[in-house]
């Protein structure tokens, strides 16, 4: 299904639109036809409807042209984190099945070992010595029900689950997207997230090409905050429309001296919940008025915020677009009969967690996908991101939201960073535990006295831990379970 709905894409889209990566550029009928050729490819060597496919390829038009390959033989494309650890790789496999790992020749190393600790037997393809298969290859018809994609909850809260996406669920986000952000064939549309993250998965290959456009793909091998300024004279060079990144990634590039000259018409920011200093910077460093998308692993893309006024707005992730639907479930927490926790609904989806009758069971209501965020609405329906529920530590019977304390830690100028953990007290439930990187020298006894001053005496942290670095994931998401084993 994806597949006959990419021939009909590609076939209006503009002959000079396609995939770009440094000096390379591929029109989306050359991809077309070389996808239908790897796509025969795969069914001659063996790969069948329904078989997970590890695909060990950083974020580029290799990862789109084999993901899209598999699509149309009904395999399941299982993009991975190329920076995870072997044991990591190892658990996330386990829990979704292996039948293949396609690699590129740099991460052949990695792929190799990640066979042999999940299953011997299983081939091995290198992306540099796949030759084309016949042309004439049958294609089966494939229903919008099959399964596509296998991604990864982000485990920040437990363990990972294996997140199945549709056929028609992706097509779906890929009209939703395209459509919420306005995407025009004559746009060069920015990837610079992993490919194993759904924001970028679904960026690069589903959401541009569903509109025609161009995706420029970045990826480096030396850390952002080294190459940044390589990115900021690409972006120039190709003459970049619309990106999309976290907020960890924005605030990054904007700390690069200099003056810069970025076209862009859309910038837009997901993954984590952005702060008004991280907006700033980026307006005043690179000219840019980020909005707020929210989503995620589950649903992909829910909402995104095309304010008239995103100043005023710039703390809204929006409201829910094309036919995503969204509610605000009773909850109990000390912020107001407003705020409750928000619950959703779309065409992309998932169904359930692969395998998790449990989890499934605490993570649905009706239909409605419980995501584990508090938010309120404001008078025009925008949603507003005010916690997260299933962070809710209770301290002496009161249910503290960590991010709030975070949040005011993070105003000293000496906090560069802060985490809040509930560790179990046998008096109090929990002991309120923060995790605080230095911005300059302070002591543990200044921060709580600072912290009395401006919250409840529950909300105070009873312990301050400095760490060099907070655990965070390729993306800068704020890995919450493993701040417990610190």
């Amino acid at each position: 299904m994806i597949y006959d709905n990419l021939l009909e894409l590609t076939a209006r889209a503009p002959t000079m639109s396609g995939l770009r990566q440094r000096e390379t550029f591929t029109p989306y009928a050359a991809l077309v036809e070389r996808i239908g050729r790897l796509a025969a490819d795969f069914i001659e060597r063996g790969i069948e409807r329904g078989d997970p496919v590890a695909l060990l390829i950083p974020n580029s038009p290799d990862l789109f042209v084999n993901a899209h390959a598999l699509f149309a033989i009904g395999a399941i494309a299982m993009p991975l984190g190329v920076t995870a650890t072997r044991s990591e790789l190892a658990t996330l496999t386990r829990k979704a099945g292996l039948a293949a790992v396609i690699s590129t020749p740099g991460l052949a190393a990695a792929a190799e070992m990640l066979i042999a600790d999940t299953a011997s037997g299983i081939p091995l393809f290198l992306t540099n010595a796949m030759p084309a298969g016949r042309a004439t290859a049958q294609l089966p018809q494939l229903p919008g029900d099959t399964t596509a994609l296998y991604l990864f909850s982000s485990g920040s809260t437990g363990s990972p689950k294996v997140v199945p996406h549709t056929h028609a669920e992706l097509i779906a986000d890929g009209e939703r997207g395209g459509t919420a952000w306005d995407i025009q064939p004559d746009d060069i549309v920015l990837d610079i997230l992993p490919g194993n993250f759904a924001m970028g998965f679904a960026l690069g290959a589903m959401q541009a090409v569903a509109r025609g456009a161009t995706t420029l793909y970045w990826s480096d091998p030396l850390p952002l905050m080294f190459s940044r300024k390589k990115l900021l004279d690409t972006m120039v060079g190709e003459r970049v429309t619309v990106m999309g990144a976290v907020p960890a990634m924005y605030e990054i590039v904007a700390g690069q001296p200099g003056s810069v000259d970025l076209g862009l018409r859309l910038a837009f920011s997901g993954g984590a919940a952005l702060t008004r200093p991280i907006f700033e910077t980026v307006r005043e460093r690179l000219g840019i008025t980020l909005r707020q998308a929210y989503g995620s692993t589950e649903s992909i893309l829910f909402s995104h915020n095309n304010s008239a006024d995103p100043d005023a707005s710039w703390a809204s992730v929006g409201k829910p677009a094309g036919d995503a639907r969204g509610r605000i479930a009773p909850f109990d927490t000390d912020l107001g009969p407003s705020v409750g926790e928000l619950e959703v609904r779309s065409s992309s989806l998932m169904r359930g967690y692969l395998g998790d009758t449990s989890a499934n069971a605490q993570a649905f209501d009706g239909g409605w996908f419980r995501t584990g965020d508090l938010a309120s609405l404001d008078d025009e329906g925008r949603i507003f991101i005010r916690g997260r529920s299933k962070l809710l530590i209770e301290v002496s019977g009161y249910k503290i939201d960590p991010i709030e304390v975070e949040e005011t830690l993070m105003t000293l100028p000496t906090v560069a960073d802060a985490a809040v953990a509930g560790v179990p007290d046998p008096r109090t439930g929990n002991q309120l535990i923060a995790f605080v990187v230095k911005g300059a020298d302070v002591s543990a006894d200044e921060l709580i006295r600072n912290a009395r001053k401006r919250l409840s005496v529950q909300k105070v942290p009873a312990e301050i831990v400095f760490l060099d670095a907070l655990p965070r994931s390729p993306t800068g998401k704020l890995l919450r379970g493993r701040l417990r084993e610190l």
